[in-house]
């Protein structure tokens, strides 16, 4: 996905899957600058509200997904007790719609069929894909030792696929994030100040008079809550 894709993405998710037939109630149907504003009233009892969290950056903000008696998403909120977000999601956590309805989205695992280069894939069971790669891993590490499969891990879901890297026998687990992303930043300022900044970074940008953004932005690299103190943006 491109840049331009994702910015239409996330203005749009909040009227992405209300596009079909979902009822409000009062006969007419919201125009959907109505529901992109905010200016329709959810009637919440018509819809199953589920607790989530947003995993696009590592601020992970708690939401809530509302879902109408067909199980399509009417949108995704912030939840107001979640210090991250405190009830508000930026574009990239209500972008969650349209990822969600995205056409190219992953539903089913896929094996290789045709050569590599050749986009031919087949649908498979998760049975069918989990021994699949079982039997590629046991052939792997006893030809040339489970030394030499590696991870390379981002998120939440690399602590996992970390235990089972470990279980394999090797201890080959990098996340390149932190060379190119915090790294340098938590050495620096443990370095200057004695200790580093962790995340959340304890940012001040009400009480600040000057900013100096130096390689970032606030449109990608500003987490939530760092936005959300009164008199800040």
């Amino acid at each position: 996905m491109n840049r331009r894709n994702f910015i239409r993405i996330s203005t749009l998710s909040a009227g992405g899957a209300m596009l079909g037939s979902i009822g409000f109630g009062g006969g007419k149907e919201p125009s959907l600058i109505d529901r992109l504003t905010g200016n329709v009233h959810l009637d919440e009892s018509r819809y199953l509200r589920t607790p989530t969290y947003c995993e696009i950056c590592f601020w992970k903000c708690a939401g809530w997904v509302y879902k109408n008696d067909q199980g399509e998403i009417w949108k995704i909120i912030g939840n107001e007790k979640d210090p991250h977000c405190n009830g508000r999601l930026c574009p990239r956590g209500t972008g969650g719609v349209g990822m969600y309805y995205d056409q190219d989205r992953l539903k089913t695992p896929l094996i290789r069929t045709g050569s590599r280069g050749k986009q031919e894939f087949k649908r498979a069971s998760w049975d069918e894909a989990l021994d699949f790669v079982a039997k590629k891993l046991d052939f792997i590490g006893k030809k040339y030792g489970p030394e030499t499969v590696a991870l390379i891990t981002h998120g939440s879901g690399g602590k996992l696929l970390t235990t089972l890297m470990k279980a394999y026998g090797s201890d080959s687990v990098a996340g390149p994030s932190y060379a190119q992303c915090k790294g340098p930043r938590e050495v620096g300022f443990g370095l200057t100040f004695g200790t580093g900044l962790e995340s959340p970074e304890p940012t001040d940008i009400r009480d600040t008079r000057c900013l100096v953004l130096i390689g970032s932005h606030l449109g990608e690299n500003m987490h939530n809550s760092q936005v959300h103190l009164p008199g800040q943006m």
